[in-house]
């Protein structure tokens, strides 16, 4: 094997010189994976969103948010990064505006309600908004300001889990009257 030439060949030597050819294919390389923050309503989040996008230099895009995005998520774009054999991907990182009155806590929302002393005192009830419209919710007689009251399924919805909660936290005030 080592005698008179010295020493072995690559493959290439062995394919009468495809390995040159293989090589320069195999400099052609994928493009540059771009990262982009993009902002997003609290309600396009929980619910999810179509997106249109315009990038610098490059077509209109539409991309789809999931429900249940949250802040910090990267979602991926295949194919819409830098120049490149095959082009390479663009990551939106998600950023969400916060909402008036919701909070999230992973998959569960939070919503502080206003009671008047007689609504806490009696038994009646309320509306209460969900980020899908009002519903009507039932004040327990003798309900205390700091009190939570669960809505089971009410929070954010992600494709293979269960729904979060929405959970009331009520708080008890006295009305100003103007003299």
């Amino acid at each position: 094997f080592g005698r008179g030439g010295g020493g072995m060949g690559g493959i290439g030597d062995l394919f009468g010189g495809m390995g040159g050819r293989a090589a320069a294919r195999g400099r052609a390389r994928k493009g540059e994976d771009i990262e982009s923050p993009v902002s997003i309503d609290f309600a396009q989040a929980v619910r999810g969103a179509e997106l249109h996008l315009q990038m610098e230099g490059g077509e209109p895009l539409t991309v789809r948010i999931p429900p249940g995005a949250d802040e910090g998520n990267r979602l991926r774009v295949p194919g819409q990064g830098g120049p490149g054999h095959p082009r390479g991907d663009l990551y939106l990182v998600i950023h969400v505006r916060p909402h008036p009155l919701f909070r999230r806590e992973g998959d569960d929302l939070y919503v502080d309600v206003p009671l008047t002393p007689a609504e806490a005192y009696h038994d009646g009830k309320i509306h209460v908004p969900t980020p899908d419209g009002e519903v009507t919710l039932k004040v327990k007689e003798r309900t205390q300001s700091g009190q939570l009251s669960r809505l089971r399924g009410k929070g954010v919805t992600r494709k293979g889990k269960e729904p979060g909660d929405l959970y009331v936290k009520f708080l008890v005030y006295v009305p100003v009257v103007d003299d």
